[in-house]
């Protein structure tokens, strides 16, 4: 479901690929859009991202357990040892999720619903089992990280210095599970 709009800064051509995406980054002039329903806000300029050598770009496409996905927009932070990109991917079937980029590793993540009780950030550390949908998880990472910027359309509001604090989990075979305490509760 696109719908194309014009950047009231400069012009050009915005395209909204997901009915879910509520900011775009205008690729030509740099001006952050969010959407209200019909109406276009320029919140103002997103900030430069961070030459990182990434093979991914926006439009890139892929297929991930049989489904065809575009990359639509990034956000890219700054955490203690370095950068990392995540990567907003919609899949033909307008359903969306991410694809995480660290250190030349990838990660496919969905937002899930859990109904278990997801542990403060400070109580977290590396080694420490968390039960997610009843299956056992270890700890493997704990970090405060801030966005540098962002680039294409994403579900959320973004911005320099928008704190992202996370843990990243190891599940039984190869699953993976990020808990995201950018928001409360907690993602």
């Amino acid at each position: 479901m696109k719908r194309e709009v014009h950047c009231p800064s400069c012009g050009a051509p915005v395209v909204f690929q997901s009915a879910a995406s509520v900011l775009a980054v205008c690729e030509y002039c740099g001006s952050t859009l969010v959407r209200h329903d019909l109406d276009l806000e320029n919140i103002g300029k997103m900030a430069q991202l961070q030459a990182d050598g990434s093979p991914l770009q926006l439009r890139a496409e892929g297929r991930y357990r049989g489904a065809s996905f575009t990359v639509v927009g990034r956000i890219q932070l700054r955490f203690e040892k370095g950068l990392w990109n995540e990567w907003h991917v919609l899949f033909n079937d307008q359903r969306s999720g991410w694809l995480g980029e660290a250190a030349g590793i990838y990660a496919v993540s969905f937002l899930s619903e859990v109904k278990e009780a997801i542990p403060k950030f400070e109580a977290l550390y590396p080694g420490q089992a968390v039960i997610l949908r009843k299956a056992s998880y270890e700890v493997i990472n704990v970090e405060k990280a801030f966005c540098i910027g962002g680039e294409g359309e994403l579900p959320f509001e973004i911005g320099p210095g928008y704190e992202a604090p996370v843990a990243d989990l190891a599940g039984p075979g190869r699953q993976f599970a990020t808990l995201d305490y950018s928001e409360d509760p907690p993602l």
